[in-house]
C-alpha cells in the first residue's frame, strides 16, 4: 500500500509539473535537465566528478595562533545520479573525528546543498549556496553548532583547481563575533 501511495504521489507531482510547464517555451536539453527535479542535470554531474578516495590535511590554528596540521581521509561515493555521500575519518583538535555528509543540487531552489553530521556535535550543519563558474568555487552558507554551543552562521568555500585537488575552508564567528577562518582542508585524490 505504501509503495502504491508513493508511486501515485510521484506520478501526480510529475503531472502537476507537466501542467505548469505547458505553453512555456521549451528550454535547451541541459537547461531543462537542470530544472527537472526528477532528472540529473549538469550540476549533479559536477558533484559526481569528485567520487573517489582523497587524502586530506586539516589545517587550523591552535589557541596560541600556531598552525596545526593533521591527516585524514575522505571517501566520496555516488548515491544515485543526484547525490554524493562523503565519509570523513581523521583527527580534529587531538581527538578522533568521523563525519558524514550528503551533497546535492536542488533544481527547485537552484542551489547546491550539504547536510553534514559528525562525531563532535549532535546537531547537523545545513548549508545552501551557489557555484561561481569564473572563480571555480562553491560557496555555501547556513548554520550549525558553534563553539558557543548554540546555532551560529557558517560559510564554506570550496575551490577546485583541478580534478585531483580540492581546497575547502570554513568560516564562522570569531571571538569578537566577526566572521573568521575556522579551518581549512586540502584534499588530494588518491591514485
Amino acid at each position: 500500500m505504501k509503495i502504491l501511495l508513493s508511486t501515485l504521489i510521484v506520478l501526480a507531482s510529475g503531472l502537476c509539473l507537466g501542467a505548469l510547464n505547458q505553453g512555456k517555451e521549451k528550454a535547451p536539453a541541459s537547461e531543462a535537465a537542470a530544472q527537472d527535479p526528477f532528472q540529473a542535470g549538469p550540476q549533479h554531474a559536477r558533484l559526481q566528478k569528485h567520487v573517489g578516495t582523497w587524502d586530506a590535511i586539516i589545517i587550523m590554528a591552535d589557541p596560541t595562533g600556531a598552525e596545526q596540521r593533521s591527516k585524514a581521509t575522505m571517501a566520496m561515493t555516488k548515491h544515485s545520479d543526484f547525490h554524493t555521500i562523503e565519509n570523513f575519518d581523521g583527527e580534529f583538535m587531538g581527538m578522533p573525528f568521523k563525519g558524514h555528509g550528503i551533497n546535492g543540487y536542488c533544481p527547485l531552489k537552484k542551489q547546491y546543498y550539504t547536510l553534514w553530521t559528525d562525531s563532535m556535535a549532535a546537531s547537523p550543519l545545513v548549508l545552501y549556496g551557489d557555484w561561481d563558474e569564473k572563480k571555480g568555487e562553491l560557496t555555501l552558507t547556513g548554520e550549525g553548532v558553534g563553539m558557543s554551543g548554540k546555532l551560529e552562521p557558517f560559510r564554506t568555500v570550496t575551490k577546485y583547481p583541478d580534478d585531483d585537488h580540492i581546497t575547502w575552508a570554513m568560516y564562522g564567528p570569531g571571538p569578537d563575533g566577526k566572521e573568521a577562518l575556522h579551518l581549512r582542508i586540502e584534499y588530494t585524490r588518491k591514485k
